[in-house]
């Protein structure tokens, strides 16, 4: 569905690289589980709750209760984060109904248990990779085979129901959502992204990063990949094919000379990666180990950020600090399987949560730049998993080609 130059043409004939990249379901896992208030008096629904869509929510609500829109009152609250999750409206449909039925103001509190059955979770997705080396190492050609469910297209079939959206998905060839991010931000003469459209039968939405969580780990670690097969250092080869992206090269060596990167090498126990993300750049430089246990423990992240003016810059540190957090929980863990249709995980205690103790040494860097103000809010989540990747990678010398990052998977 994006394509430059003639992948065809370039992998006639040709040797290719080639590796199979898998991401499992992705949990929102907010420390709150999702909470109601209702109220209905003298025809009057008012409604209390987190929520990041409000008019969303009050449609819902008033279609559950049997109400006019005009009769539904919400009062979005500000408590905790939901990292997409509070775009759904189940809650307040529920609150509504029990509220009018019972004739009494009602608080529904979900258990943990509930909350991870009807997660809207992350979308699961399998990538197959291919590339083509120069002799000297150059890639001449690029292909990422991405199955997905279409998320976008649910999403908006859920937020904006009705023939408008039906009539623009109409002929509509992939989903741009499901693979956004997946476009490599380097210099190669030509490349094809493709989505796959696939059904697997379980509700999917947005969770902080969205696809850019899974899109950067196969982007990536892929390069990597590439690089070892072409004797190049990793970071070099990367910087590269960045000419006509010096703000994210710059990210890169940044990250590099803050972290003490030694290029990775076997043993090194270092891996990096780097991002495009909403106008903003980030590089991320890992150092990690597999444990006793042989789960993998990160004992440093190194992040170098460019988004350009920025406005209130503890805010901005505060942000990528957090989606870096975020993202090694998304590396570690945050996951579920299914049985029978409903997910194995019903409590913190079976997700590999990163806990303080396992929570890395972590330095930011924020590069100064006069350019226009970019995105933060989720820029630190995309490039965590592969730099943790590559990590594993030099220190144990075998690849992990799985989220989460699983020796055996």
């Amino acid at each position: 569905m994006t394509s430059v130059g003639d992948v065809a043409a370039t992998f006639q004939g040709a040797k290719l690289v080639t590796a199979t990249y898998r991401a499992g379901l992705g949990l929102h896992a907010g420390i709150e589980t999702r909470s109601a208030t209702a109220s209905f008096s003298n025809g009057r629904l008012e409604l209390w709750l987190a929520t990041q869509a409000p008019g969303l929510a009050r449609t819902a609500a008033a279609r559950a209760a049997g109400l006019g829109e005009d009769s539904v009152v919400v009062h979005p609250m500000l408590i905790g984060g939901s990292f997409g999750a509070a775009l759904k409206p189940d809650i307040a449909e529920q609150a509504a109904i029990l509220a009018l039925k019972l004739r009494r103001p009602v608080s529904l509190v979900w258990s943990r248990g509930e909350e991870s059955l009807h997660d809207p979770y992350r979308a699961p997705a399998v990538a197959k990779m291919a590339a083509r080396l120069a002799p000297n190492g150059a890639i001449l050609g690029w292909s990422a085979k991405i199955a997905a469910p279409s998320t976008g297209a649910e999403m908006a079939r859920r937020m904006m129901p009705g023939l408008a959206t039906e009539a623009a998905l109409i002929g509509v060839r992939g989903d741009r959502y499901a693979v956004a991010g997946a476009t490599p931000a380097y210099r190669i003469p030509a490349y094809a992204i493709d989505h796959h459209a696939a059904e697997i039968g379980i509700p999917t939405g947005h969770l902080r990063g969205g696809a850019h969580g899974y899109t950067a780990f196969f982007t990536e670690c892929f390069l990597d990949e590439l690089a070892h097969v072409a004797q190049s250092e990793p970071m070099s080869f990367r910087i590269g094919m960045l000419g006509s992206a010096p703000r994210l090269a710059r990210c890169l060596s940044t990250a590099a000379a803050l972290g003490g990167w030694n290029g990775g090498v076997a043993g090194s126990g270092q891996g990096i990666a780097a991002h495009a993300f909403r106008g903003s750049y980030i590089a991320v430089m890992a150092e990690a180990h597999l444990g006793p246990d042989q789960r993998p423990v990160v004992d440093r992240l190194v992040a170098a950020v460019d988004c350009g003016a920025q406005i209130n810059p503890d805010i901005v540190r505060q942000q990528i600090e957090g989606g870096l957090i975020f993202g090694l929980a998304g590396a570690l863990g945050a996951s579920t399987g299914i049985t029978r249709g409903l997910a194995d995980a019903r409590g913190f205690d079976t997700i590999a949560l990163p806990r303080l103790g396992d929570t890395p040494d972590i330095t930011v860097e924020l590069i100064r730049s006069e350019e226009a103000p970019g995105g933060v809010g989720e820029l630190g989540v995309p490039a965590v998993a592969p730099a943790i990747a590559n990590a594993l990678h030099a220190s144990t010398g075998f690849r992990i080609r799985n989220l989460p990052l699983r020796p055996a998977a």
